[in-house]
């Protein structure tokens, strides 16, 4: 009988051996020595910061982020920002099959290398919410300054995407005029 437990036993521990999945944190994976994060639904930063920490301390050199969100804070963006750009010895490529929308979208500029699929919609427009007149100002002052620094477009001609006149727009585009733009460099092959 003790022979019959021991094997099975055996087994088990051969299996599991190395596998250290019960240590990762929320929202991440590992293989072939490259990590992988993923921001699904509203913007959030909470589990980021645990995720860039276990990379680091593994020595992972290059991270897959795959964004899939049409946005949320605008301070959610700028903490992930700035905890990618405190991680920079981490190649960041950031990846979206579907949808890259405001905040979100910044957050896809952040990567070194940006891919897509063939169907993806990319949304800009200003900053919204319930803040005094020059404070909006001061947030899309420094939005479309970061997106210009990321792509080949000039604060002006972000500008001129978002505005017409007194009225503000949503921008909308997808795979082929993000390429043609520098937001994308190429497509997820």
């Amino acid at each position: 009988m003790k022979k019959l437990l021991i094997i099975p036993l055996i087994v088990l521990l051969f299996l599991f051996s190395g596998c250290d999945k019960a240590e990762m944190p929320y929202g991440v994976s590992v293989k072939d020595g490259v990590g992988f994060f993923t921001f699904n639904g509203t913007l959030s930063s909470s589990y980021l910061p645990e995720a860039l920490k276990y990379f680091s301390a593994r020595n992972i050199k290059k991270v897959i982020m795959e964004i899939h969100s049409g946005g949320g804070s605008t301070y959610e963006m700028w903490r992930i920002i700035s905890w990618i750009e405190e991680y920079s010895d981490i190649e960041y490529e950031t990846r979206t099959y579907g949808m890259a929308g405001s905040a979100s979208l910044l957050i896809f500029l952040a990567g070194d290398r940006r891919l897509i699929s063939r169907y993806p919609t990319f949304m800009w427009h200003k900053t919204q919410g319930y803040f005094s007149k020059a404070i909006l100002e001061l947030f899309d002052g420094r939005s479309n300054a970061y997106f210009a620094s990321r792509t080949g477009l000039t604060i002006d001609e972000i500008r001129a995407k978002i505005e017409d006149g007194e009225k503000d727009k949503d921008w909308y585009f997808g795979a082929k005029e993000a390429i043609a733009l520098g937001i994308a460099h190429g497509y997820i092959e």
